[in-house]
């Protein structure tokens, strides 16, 4: 079987559901199932790298690297796709510390690591230089098609801007739509879908990273379009910081949205994705009548929330 083949396996799928879940105000509330694409390549992991892979293939290229931190789910999806189409695969981390301390390492290290991926540990300084990193450059082999932290290109706004695509035939338009946000290219692609669908939505990301006012202008250089859609960060939901979870108010949402609509939500990014969600249309911030789909973006393989 070609790459071709295996990458056909993998992305070419059926739409992800759209399920209606349960809230006291007179707003509907949907669910993009996106959690439900892969079991590993999850979310909008898949999406983005979608056409990632094709161009890595179609291109000649026989490895994969990328760039992430010790709890980045785009690590193990990258490693995990990277192992079903045949492809080495390379995880550049940051935080040199770890390099000689695998009792430290998370256990996304360590399942990335099972799926056959190798890792360049870099300082936080070196590693802040990404693809320009003398390290880098001289430890990656030509052969490696390298993707950005996160996936967050070109190429990824293409595949999430699908979603859209999607919902265009699943529902009528939304009056918001709602994901979780950690380098802007998931927003970016829901605001080409959005421009694409000559919807009115309004694109709201929820940052996972404590200080992120910079995907402001990280968002706006992928996207020409988000000059022609509504969108707005709300940075107040992300509870400490990156993979931190420092709000009791957010555990308790959690675990009472999971028994009582049976979907599960990740501890990094859904957790403060959906609660924000609520949270917004309890404060009246999303007035009554609305209709709000939040976006699922995985996530799950990271560790869901007991």
């Amino acid at each position: 079987m070609t790459s071709l083949n295996h990458w056909s396996n993998i992305f070419c799928k059926d739409s992800t559901p759209l399920t209606e879940v349960l809230n006291n105000k007179n707003i509907k509330i949907l669910v993009k199932r996106d959690e439900l694409n892969h079991p590993i390549i999850q979310g909008n992991k898949l999406r983005k790298l979608k056409y990632n892979i094709k161009y890595a293939i179609e291109n000649g290229f026989s490895g994969i690297a990328t760039f992430g931190g010790a709890y980045s789910n785009h690590l193990i999806a990258v490693a995990k796709c990277a192992e079903l189409i045949n492809f080495e695969s390379v995880g550049v981390i940051r935080g040199n510390e770890l390099e000689l301390q695998p009792e430290k390492w998370s256990e996304t290290l360590h399942q990335a690591q099972s799926y056959g991926m190798k890792f360049i540990f870099l300082n936080r300084e070196e590693y802040r230089k990404k693809a320009n990193s003398n390290v880098v450059k001289s430890s990656i082999d030509k052969s490696c098609y390298l993707i950005p932290e996160g996936g967050s290109n070109s190429l990824a706004l293409k595949g999430v801007a699908e979603v859209i695509g999607e919902l265009t035939q699943q529902t009528s338009e939304p009056t918001h739509i709602i994901s979780a946000c950690g380098t802007g290219g998931t927003l970016a692609g829901l605001i080409e879908g959005v421009n694409k669908a000559n919807w009115n939505t309004q694109v709201i990301g929820i940052p996972v990273l404590k200080g992120a006012e910079f995907l402001v202008d990280d968002i706006a250089k992928l996207t020409i379009h988000n000059r022609f859609v509504q969108w707005k960060l709300y940075h107040d939901y992300h509870a400490g910081g990156y993979a931190k979870l420092n709000d009791e108010r957010m555990i308790d949402f959690a675990r009472n949205f999971i028994k009582n609509n049976k979907i599960d939500l990740d501890k990094i990014y859904t957790i403060k994705s959906f609660y924000a969600a609520y949270d917004m249309i309890e404060k009246g911030i999303i007035p009554a009548s609305s209709k709000v789909v939040i976006l699922h973006t995985g996530g799950l393989q990271g560790g869901i929330v007991t």
